[in-house]
């Protein structure tokens, strides 16, 4: 096709393109409207302009590069970028952009073959030879303002998250924040995430690094997804760390439903456990509810909770009895007896959690519960607690955090 017309039933293709380009365009974009739904939420003067001028400029560009076999020029290809670049600033998702131009590529290739004939057969074949060659441009083009968007929105979210954990850290937050030129919002809402390892993960064949990285992209893509505000991703002492922009000062039940399924989501997409702890507080005391998210998913997850999103409420108790008292090296001391018989433990763990079912106990360790029975008269015996009493129950069940809690820090 380079260097001569190609001509299709009795019309010249790029001439035909060419004078038809502006009608040709508005169709096209009468059909984006009709079948990609991201395009029918556009405002009325953003597609009958911009939109519809790209159109129309991509349809002169095929034209042009139907003289080079589908080949584009390096000044179209960063017309093509940039378009992109533009539309992934306006959070239009890339699958949308492709797809458009793939619709706006049906629509002229039915338009020059509508009166194709059996006698253009050659001439259909090195169209789309043309056109395919030119997608491939496009797609690269497209690919590549994407991801210039993407490495400068994580480059402009780093440096937000740099910002923002020194202004946060400044005990004069307020100040500190104006020094630096930082709007804070009415509150931030402290996510600390502890993230269980994947399989893959410990696979001797694979690459663990890409499938740690794999993991916690998917993680952090869900909670933002989630978030309507901006999330801060800050160095953490666990797996993530993540402080989200809040318009209220108190997350209230709906905030708090909304926490607990943008966690559910976050297990699923991780395909592994997921334990997070949530702490809401004005910017001033942003750091405390740092702390406090720390801590609230470190009990949840060293106490044995299943994945999900956990507040103070949720663990009070075994958050009180996890910090250090001077009661509390006694209360660990009352299990000692336990110490030589560690299947005796691991029954009164499993009662405790199971209710204090037997049967179920039984269940779970794989045992009668005959035998259930027997190693709860043994615990008694030996540490004077009587786990089927009810006054001797909490004692027990503080004992046990007091030792995950004494066993943690030695």
């Amino acid at each position: 096709m380079t260097g001569h017309s190609l001509a299709i039933g009795g019309r010249d293709v790029s001439a035909y393109l060419r004078a038809h380009r502006r009608d040709l365009g508005s169709t096209v974009v009468d059909v984006l409207v009709a079948e990609i739904p991201v395009y029918a939420r556009l405002p009325e003067e953003l597609l009958r302009g911009d939109v519809r001028r790209v159109v129309t400029q991509v349809v002169g560009s095929f034209v042009d590069a139907l003289s080079r076999a589908g080949e584009v020029t390096e000044e179209e290809l960063r017309d093509l970028t940039e378009s992109a670049l533009r539309r992934a600033e306006e959070g239009v998702p890339m699958g949308m952009i492709l797809a458009a131009y793939f619709r706006g590529t049906h629509v002229c290739f039915d338009a020059v073959t509508a009166t194709a004939t059996e006698a253009d057969l050659r001439a259909v074949i090195e169209l789309n030879r043309a056109i395919l060659r030119f997608m491939e441009h496009v797609t690269a083009a497209v690919a590549a303002g994407y991801e210039a968007h993407t490495r400068t929105t994580m480059a402009d979210r780093a440096v937000s998250s740099q910002l923002l954990t020194s202004v946060i850290a400044d005990p004069d937050v307020a100040a500190a924040a104006q020094r630096a030129g930082v709007v804070l919002p009415p509150a931030f809402v402290a996510i600390e995430l502890i993230v269980a390892e994947h399989p893959d993960e410990s696979e001797p064949h694979i690459d663990a690094r890409v499938v740690t990285r794999r993991k916690v992209r998917r993680v952090r893509d869900e909670v933002e997804r989630h978030c309507a505000t901006p999330v801060h991703w800050l160095p953490s002492t666990h797996d993530l760390t993540a402080l989200v922009e809040y318009r209220e000062t108190d997350l209230g039940e709906a905030g708090w439903g909304w926490v607990r399924r943008m966690i559910d989501d976050v297990v699923r997409a991780a395909a592994v456990p997921v334990h997070a702890g949530i702490a809401i507080a004005d910017p001033a005391r942003t750091q405390a509810a740092l702390t406090l998210a720390a801590e609230v998913v470190e009990v949840a997850f060293r106490t044995g909770r299943p994945a999900g999103a956990y507040r103070l409420a949720d663990v009070a108790l075994d958050y009180q009895l996890s910090h250090a008292t001077p009661a509390q090296a006694l209360l660990a001391a009352a299990l000692d007896p336990l110490a030589d018989e560690p299947h005796l433990r691991t029954t009164l763990e499993t009662f405790l959690a199971a209710g204090l079912n037997r049967r179920r106990t039984a269940t779970q360790l794989g045992v009668h519960p005959n035998t259930v029975d027997n190693r709860l008269r043994r615990i008694a015996d030996l540490t004077g607690l009587d786990a089927t009493r009810g006054p001797d129950l909490p004692m027990l069940a503080a004992a046990l955090t007091a030792r995950q809690r004494t066993a943690r820090i030695t």
